[in-house]
């Protein structure tokens, strides 16, 4: 209701692969390189850094030395902007007892509070950007399995 899905979550990871190394003069991270520093499938960063190349968030280049590098410095990317890329994100309220309890009458006895909390996801995605990871590098437990997930 209030969050954001596996999609949205595993392309802020592999940005923030990309954020966290902005700084690097020349860098650039295939694929391959992102899945494992984020412990993803390859072809899923893969679909997910085409979707992020459309949507201008980062640019690639192709063959040996290429990959991906943000597209703009990561202080100019926030996590609305890629959770839409991935998540149909309503602005209305979303009712837990479906259309036609609120706004029909007395609004149902969550209305109040779902509509804060919305309200404070969309501010923390708005005002969140990635450069929140470009002094906190996100290494995975040692071990961790995503795919068992």
């Amino acid at each position: 209701m209030f969050g954001y899905g596996k999609m949205a979550n595993y392309a802020i990871a592999s940005l923030s692969y990309l954020a966290a190394n902005y700084e690097t003069e020349g860098f650039k991270a295939n694929s391959q390189t992102i899945a494992t520093a984020r412990n993803l499938s390859r072809p899923l960063v893969g679909k997910l850094m085409s979707q992020m190349s459309t949507a201008g968030l980062v640019n690639g280049t192709p063959g040996p030395g290429g990959g991906f590098y943000l597209s703009r410095a990561p202080k100019d990317i926030t996590l609305l902007e890629i959770v839409k890329l991935f998540e149909k994100i309503e602005e209305a309220l979303m009712c837990p007892f479906g259309p036609g309890w609120c706004g029909n009458g007395d609004p149902c006895p969550f209305h109040y509070e779902l509509e804060d909390k919305r309200d404070e996801m969309m501010a923390w995605l708005s005002n969140t950007n990635l450069e929140v990871f470009t002094n906190h590098p996100v290494k995975p437990e040692k071990g961790f399995d995503a795919e068992a997930v």
